[in-house]
């Protein structure tokens, strides 16, 4: 009944707080400035003589935040605000004497990366085929139609394309054995190059062969390998992808592609994208980048010219940094809405994944070292002290929508919907030493000034990620400290839904007291396998999974994993597990764990349900009564 008398003693307390007045009422700030979309940057930033740009008012905010004697407000007036360069706060633009520096939007304020697309005209009478050209310079592998993302043109995600074989090869031409069949030293060398066979009736004839790209799904991972030649003999199509990616993946030993699964096949599933000969379904669409044109299948009836079509522009909106060692304090982001964000990487380099939305710098595969860098985000904060973003919208991001990327202490990430994210939806924290450093080193630095330390992400709705790169994860920390993690609704993912810790490690490392407590998360791992609802890697001592309430958690049936409500995978050590619902799901997976004090009978699984996990199932996720809970239990 624990869950139960929190609701109740929280709602108590809510009301008797604000009857007693003990609830801190509002200050008159300091300074208020006034930004729309009607306003220009050459007016006072006065209610009645608005900014145009945020730009504008944060430079008239460091004109008087050096000695501040109350909150600074500017408040942001609803309409779409274009950004043309990333919008960049530093440290001459956080708060002083413990108040406050809040961007606050008065109605449905849009920070916009992108870039609208009209003049289409009919290309294709019989397929109902439009035609644009795009601005020239750009690159973007994302397409919107009234706000909705259009399918990239694509076969089927639906795992009836398998490939037939790969092969790894030195640069005599001479092939590598495979290395789950013979243990030699000759199976443990650099590959030069690599071929992958296909079933020649499922990779036919294009016209841009270069541009097409395969989607190749690997038990935790999906690669994004462009092509480089493909011919055909005897039913079967041989590819070679390009040089950048085949370095990567055919020296990629776990797991790798010439051979390894558990179920001991080739059989891995793919897709094929990226070609104007693959759209055949309403709403998908191709981009020249030769002809800097645009081709979308419309559906019958509808008025393309009508639509608002945009295309990503930018690749960061706001990047919050410091340019010196001092924190940026006390900035706050309050209803704000962060849409159309940009990333064209793959497009450049192709992605070999690792896990957790990180991707391949190098690889190693006699030692199975392996580089990882980060993907860009459509909001990114470093080096900052309190800051807060409440009631914002990211949306529509092309990589990862927040990323708390180093050094934040004490960031509260609550009451926010992050939707429609082409990669993870927020990411926490370091995952590696560096991107020359092998992964599997633990990140435990000398100095605590990178580690991010005391961060909430609280009370948000975070849906519909990994959109594009399907190895993401919904919410995904790295080495954090003391993170909490708490009353989310976290669904709709291809993988796992909340990832904490990194590096495989039984070593020392710089996490504890990392709190995952009280979110409901369902449907995830619609796509990969050897997966968690939550999942967990590593040391963490003083470190808590409870409340959280599991559901409807899937495995695809080309799966040559399994898949866990929780995932305690290689090494992790330190947590309390208990009082967690998982339903419609299988329970706990440990894999290679040091300590942990795991509560089995607390764990509610499908038939044994009771009392005490209904309550458990109410209080977890969003919760209109957080504000008065969490100042008793968080």
């Amino acid at each position: 009944m624990v869950y139960l008398f929190r609701k109740i003693l929280a709602a108590l307390l809510s009301f008797v707080l604000s009857m007693t007045g003990f609830v801190a009422k509002p200050q008159k700030p300091m300074a208020e400035f006034y930004v729309s979309v009607y306003g220009s940057d050459s007016n006072t930033g006065e209610k009645d003589s608005p900014f145009a740009s945020l730009q504008k008012a944060r430079d008239e905010v460091r004109k008087i935040n050096g000695n501040m004697t109350g909150d600074i407000v500017v408040h942001i007036a609803a309409g779409t605000y274009p950004l043309q360069d990333t919008l960049v706060f530093n440290e001459n633009d956080g708060a002083t004497n413990g108040y406050r520096i809040r961007y606050v939007a008065d109605g449905n304020a849009v920070l916009s990366g992108g870039e609208s697309i009209t003049g289409f005209t009919l290309f294709d009478s019989e397929k109902n085929i439009w035609c644009a050209a795009v601005p020239a310079g750009a690159g973007f592998r994302q397409l919107y139609v009234g706000g909705k993302k259009m399918t990239r043109a694509r076969t089927a995600i639906d795992g009836s394309t398998r490939i037939a074989g790969a092969a790894r090869f030195r640069a005599d031409g001479t092939m590598i054995p495979e290395w789950l069949n013979n243990w030699g030293e000759e199976t443990l060398e650099q590959a030069d190059y690599g071929e992958i066979y296909l079933k020649a009736d499922e990779f036919t004839g294009f016209d841009n062969l270069q541009k097409v790209e395969l989607h190749i799904l690997t038990a935790w991972v999906k690669n994004v390998l462009r092509v480089k030649t493909a011919s055909e003999k005897d039913g079967l199509v041989t590819v070679r992808v390009q040089d950048k990616e085949s370095k990567l993946i055919f020296n990629r030993m776990h797991p790798n592609i010439d051979g390894y699964s558990h179920m001991s096949t080739h059989e891995f599933v793919y897709y094929i994208e990226n070609a104007y000969e693959l759209i055949d379904e309403d709403n998908e669409w191709y981009f020249d980048e030769g002809a800097g044109k645009v081709y979308l299948k419309v559906p019958a009836g509808e008025d393309i010219s009508k639509a608002e079509v945009v295309i990503p522009r930018l690749e960061t909106l706001v990047r919050i940094e410091p340019a010196s060692g001092k924190q940026i304090e006390n900035l706050s982001f309050e209803g704000l809405t962060f849409a159309y964000s940009n990333w064209t990487l793959p497009s450049e380099q192709g992605l070999v994944d690792v896990q957790a939305g990180m991707f391949a710098n190098y690889c190693i595969f006699a030692t199975n070292d392996v580089g990882v860098r980060r993907p860009p985000a459509a909001v990114i904060a470093t080096g900052t002290e309190n800051f807060t973003m409440k009631n914002c919208v990211i949306e529509n991001a092309g990589a990862t929508g927040l990323d708390l990327l180093r050094g934040t202490k004490h960031s509260v990430i609550r009451d926010c919907v992050i939707r429609n994210i082409a990669g993870n939806g927020i990411t926490v924290g370091n995952f590696c030493v560096d991107e020359n450093t092998d992964m599997h080193e633990v990140y435990n630095p000398e100095t605590d000034e990178d580690v991010c330390e005391g961060d909430w992400i609280v009370n948000n709705l975070v849906t519909d990620i990994g959109t594009d790169y399907q190895s993401a994860v919904a919410i995904g920390a790295g080495y954090p400290r003391e993170i909490l993690i708490a009353n989310n609704e976290v669904c709709n993912a291809p993988y796992t839904g909340i990832s904490v810790g990194f590096g495989w490690s039984d070593k020392e490392n710089c996490m504890r007291g990392n709190r995952i407590l009280n979110n409901e998360i369902h449907d995830t791992s619609q796509v990969l396998c050897d997966a968690g609802a939550i999942y967990t890697l590593s040391v963490q001592p003083d470190s808590e999974i409870s409340g959280n309430y599991i559901h409807d958690i899937h495995l695809p049936e080309w799966a040559d994993y399994a898949t866990s409500g929780i995932y305690m995978d290689e090494q992790t050590t330190g947590y309390t597990v208990k009082d967690n619902v998982i339903y419609h799901a299988w329970g706990v997976g440990r894999n290679r764990n040091g300590e942990n004090n795991y509560q089995e009978k607390t764990i509610y699984i499908d038939k044994d349900r009771n009392v005490n996990a209904a309550c458990i199932q109410k209080s977890a996720g969003i919760s209109k009564y957080f504000d008065a809970y969490a100042k008793l239990f968080y």
